[in-house]
């Protein structure tokens, strides 16, 4: 009874401590719950905040320019390398507004203020007519902003921070420098550094056409009297012609100023146009067909477009189709191999000479190939000082996001992956050195070498493309010659046993002495068979 009594006292107690305990859990929970809403609240009002600070920028965002397809050669930004400084950045005058300065810089830049001194020297009025100079410089003022709205689309960005008269007094200036140092007959001296920024730089340029804009405007004004179409092109192309002449980057005779119609659109653009491959060819040596099984049949012969007679090489695919072999197919060598590796196959260097058959800039390398010896590369001398590297990059950058569709082409890049690849090292850039195909001014071998290993850099370009890369069909025929066994062995002979007179001399006579000998044995045999 007693159990029974004190059982059914404790149970009221035990569910009332039950419903407690649950009551507090659920309190705190509760508790809980809503602190936790508080804690999350603000966050999640952060995040929404920022959402519709991602949605509003979406929204606002101005759309990207669209490209004028009617321009052939768009100015365009050229490269972020980490070595932009020093390949696509003026040093010393700053033309078209990549590279504009605010105008609390401009007062204190040498350069600017000279920009500012050449434009009274164009003026027609005398300088006592300050009313009639002041008309002028209107005049020229509005020609340039009858133009701003056709020079911005040349650019591959809008340049929104600069209002239409900014961009108008850029145009007039800079186009003006670059009238009177191109075109007036009281232009300014040579001076390579300024040559260099002016006309190598890809994103230091304006349109062409302001420079024609202005020469008609100095004609309305009397100040210059030469009306004939393309007088200004051909002024500043004789100009860019000395320029490449003068460093034996293009023949001095056999080049034509480019034609005027299209007229280029900037001056790196000219200057690119010199730098076409003609079509013309060194005349190969012939080689004789020869009977199956003899030296001349064993040979490669490989024509300038990668075609070749006789069987395959060691190392070359076969297209027999009833050929069992069941070895792996040689993979295609994408990239060119160097320079040594070249000459220790057999293949030689001869420098090819501007003007000499057809030669007229240095694009044209040409392949022949001989029946006893390997292909010979003839190569035009490359003249490298410390503005050529700039001058080759930016024509790459050029190729590579300035020209339009229509008038796509790489041979420029197609070169500079070739010299990129065959003279990428000390050792190759020493041997071209020696054969004439490269002269330097730089501190070192391993300064050239290092720029033209860089000429490339970062660059997307289809190797295999005939119609983008003009020295494909060298590229494909100097393989076979690579591979071959007896190009090696000839070049072995020539290279180490006939390194100095002396040597070739003592194997010539070896070579004397075992022919007369092998006769000696047939006639010795001839005589004994007579005999019996």
């Amino acid at each position: 009874m007693f159990r029974s009594v004190a059982a059914g006292a404790i149970a009221p107690a035990a569910q009332e401590g039950d419903e407690e305990e649950d009551e507090s859990l659920i309190t705190e929970s509760l508790s809980a719950s809503i602190d936790d809403q508080g804690a999350i609240a603000p966050a999640a009002q952060e995040r929404d905040e920022e959402d519709k600070s991602l949605i509003t920028e979406i929204l606002t965002i101005s759309p990207a320019k669209s490209l004028d397809t009617r321009v052939a050669c768009l100015i365009a930004w050229a490269s972020d390398d980490i070595d932009r400084v020093n390949y696509f950045e003026p040093s010393m005058v700053r033309i078209g507004p990549f590279h504009r300065q605010d105008p609390s810089q401009q007062s204190a830049d040498r350069m600017e203020q000279k920009k500012k001194r050449v434009l009274p020297g164009l003026l027609a009025s005398n300088e006592q007519d300050e009313a009639g100079r002041r008309e002028e410089l209107r005049s020229h003022l509005e020609a340039m902003e009858s133009v701003e709205r056709v020079a911005r689309r040349c650019y591959n960005r809008s340049f929104g921070w600069m209002t239409s008269k900014e961009y108008a007094h850029m145009l007039l200036l800079d186009g003006c420098f670059l009238y009177s140092r191109f075109v007036s007959a009281a232009g300014i001296g040579d001076d390579i550094a300024v040559d260099r920024d002016v006309i190598f730089l890809l994103e230091n340029q304006i349109p062409f056409f302001v420079l024609e804009e202005i020469h008609r405007q100095l004609i309305k004004t009397g100040r210059v009297q030469d009306t004939s179409p393309g007088a200004v092109l051909d002024e500043v192309a004789k100009r860019v012609r000395r320029v490449l002449q003068r460093n034996n980057y293009i023949a001095l005779g056999n080049v034509n100023v480019p034609s005027s119609h299209p007229s280029p659109c900037h001056l790196l653009h000219l200057l690119y146009m010199y730098f076409t491959p003609t079509l013309g060819r060194v005349p190969a040596t012939p080689a004789p067909a020869g009977r199956p099984g003899s030296i001349a049949w064993f040979i490669s012969i490989v024509d300038t477009n990668g075609n070749r007679a006789g069987p395959p090489l060691q190392g070359q695919p076969t297209n027999n189709n009833n050929n069992n072999n069941t070895s792996d197919p040689v993979l295609p060598q994408v990239r060119w191999r160097t320079a040594t590796q070249y000459y220790a196959a057999g293949v030689g260097f001869v420098k090819r000479k501007l003007g000499d058959q057809g030669a007229r800039c240095i694009l044209d390398v040409e392949l022949t190939v001989g029946w006893l010896t390997g292909g010979t590369l003839h190569v035009p001398c490359l003249t490298i000082d410390i503005n050529t590297f700039r001058m080759l990059r930016n024509m790459v950058a050029l190729e590579q996001k300035s020209l339009q569709q229509t008038s796509q082409s790489s041979h420029v890049t197609a070169y500079c992956l070739f010299l990129s690849q065959i003279a990428g090292t000390k050792e190759d850039v020493e041997l071209l050195v020696s054969k004439g195909i490269i002269a330097h001014l730089l501190r070192s071998i391993d300064d050239v070498a290092q720029g033209l290993a860089g000429l490339c850099s970062a660059v997307v370009f289809d190797v295999d493309n005939p119609d983008l890369n003009y020295l494909s069909s060298k590229h494909k025929a100097l393989e076979p010659l690579y591979h071959s066994n007896w190009g090696r062995a000839i070049a072995w002979l020539w290279h180490v046993k006939c390194d100095n007179p002396l040597k070739a001399l003592a194997v010539l006579a070896a070579v004397v002495v075992s022919i007369v000998t092998v006769l000696q044995l047939v006639f010795a045999g001839l005589s004994y068979g007579r005999g019996n």
